[in-house]
């Protein structure tokens, strides 16, 4: 028990040391104190100050871009309901409404999860004018990004479906096979492999396909894809 309290005593008499020889320096070189709780101090405001801005341009961005959803998403025509607070004549008065909302908050909050969002939505857009290349260049830019990014991944179904369309499927072939692998991230395994299987289907190859679907079910018992899966399966006979 002494032993343990000669160590706490030294403890003590060490923390006391301390502390006399910090309040000596304070004394002795006040100047220099002030300027070091100064600059802690300047630091702290900048901190603050950086902090409090980007909540507040968050807070901004999230709202620009509800109010650019609402635009793309808003009724058109007769179609409309009586009350509806947000419509639009045609489906052209609706895109472009939406276009410039999405653009403005590209160009006013960049670098934010928001942007991104507003690059989907102006790629969709522009699918939705028919101008398949624009969309297609537009998307193929988002996905460019290997990252397993919400936008990303739907970025890359949008693409997957356009170039389907456009029976460019077969060029997507190598990039899916490295998502089904689980090389890729852009994509959740079963996703890519599904839509991989729906590739050697418009190819006109079902033996390629039937064995992706197989791989899908028996793998991936909880997938989204897996009861689509068993159709295709089960229509292929």
């Amino acid at each position: 028990m002494g032993r343990r309290l000669t160590r706490k005593q030294i403890k003590k008499d060490e923390f006391i040391s301390l502390v006399d020889r910090s309040v000596q320096w304070v004394g002795q070189n006040a100047r220099q104190a002030l300027i070091g709780l100064g600059a802690v101090l300047a630091i702290a405001l900048i901190w603050w100050g950086v902090t409090a801005f980007l909540g507040s341009r968050t807070e901004a961005a999230s709202q620009a871009i509800s109010d650019a959803l609402a635009a793309y998403n808003a009724p058109v025509g007769s179609a409309a309901p009586a009350g509806a607070t947000l419509k639009f004549a045609t489906d052209g008065e609706r895109l472009d409404a939406a276009e410039k909302a999405f653009k403005a908050v590209r160009s006013r909050y960049r670098f934010t999860p928001q942007a991104k969002v507003a690059d989907l939505f102006l790629a969709r857009i522009a699918a939705d004018r028919g101008d398949q290349t624009r969309a297609i260049r537009l998307l193929g830019d988002i996905a460019s990004r290997r990252s397993t990014d919400p936008v990303v991944r739907l970025a890359m179904l949008d693409l997957i479906r356009l170039r389907v369309a456009r029976g460019e499927g077969m060029q997507l072939v190598p990039e899916l096979e490295s998502m089904a692998d689980g090389k890729d991230p852009r994509l959740p395994r079963d996703a890519a492999m599904f839509h991989l299987a729906e590739i050697w289907e418009h190819a006109g190859k079902p033996d390629e396909a039937t064995k992706l679907y197989r791989k899908l079910i028996e793998n991936f018992p909880d997938s989204p894809y897996r009861l689509e899966a068993q159709q295709r399966l089960a229509s292929a006979g």
